[in-house]
């Protein structure tokens, strides 16, 4: 019943994926606690997870984990380039008590450390501060 469900419904089964994973990674961000992927995806489309995740990675290519994975690697992304937070504070808020956990992950989905999107943020202050300065000279 349940591959039917996923043959029938397959975007909205693949943006649900998404949805509960963002969601996760926002209340760990926010409030702290740490929510486990597994448990949420099984409670929210009430199915067993193991059977779930065999049905999904057969559908889609992947495996729920791994949406889940990129998922948590844009938001570290975007929270490296775009926020004052360092690397070590994105990883305890994520609920990583050991940061080289995460620094793997990253390594690992985008080919790059923490480092390079810390210069990503720098040149791009930089940037927005020469195009201040530019402005106010005109």
């Amino acid at each position: 019943m349940l591959h039917i469900k996923l043959v029938n419904d397959r975007s909205e089964i693949f943006s649900k994926v998404k949805n509960v994973a963002d969601k996760i990674i926002q209340i760990r961000l926010d409030t702290g606690k740490y929510l486990v992927f597994s448990t949420q995806i099984s409670n929210e489309l009430k199915v067993d997870y193991n059977t779930f995740s065999n049905l999904f990675l057969s559908e889609y290519g992947v495996t729920p984990e791994r949406v889940f994975a990129i998922r948590l690697v844009e938001k570290v992304k975007e929270l490296l380039v775009y926020t004052e937070q360092s690397f070590k504070q994105i990883a305890i808020a994520l609920g990583y008590n050991n940061p080289s956990s995460l620094s793997n992950t990253l390594k690992k989905y985008t080919g790059f450390t923490s480092t390079y999107f810390k210069e990503i943020r720098k040149n791009k202050l930089e940037i927005i501060r020469r195009q201040k300065l530019e402005q106010s000279e005109i």
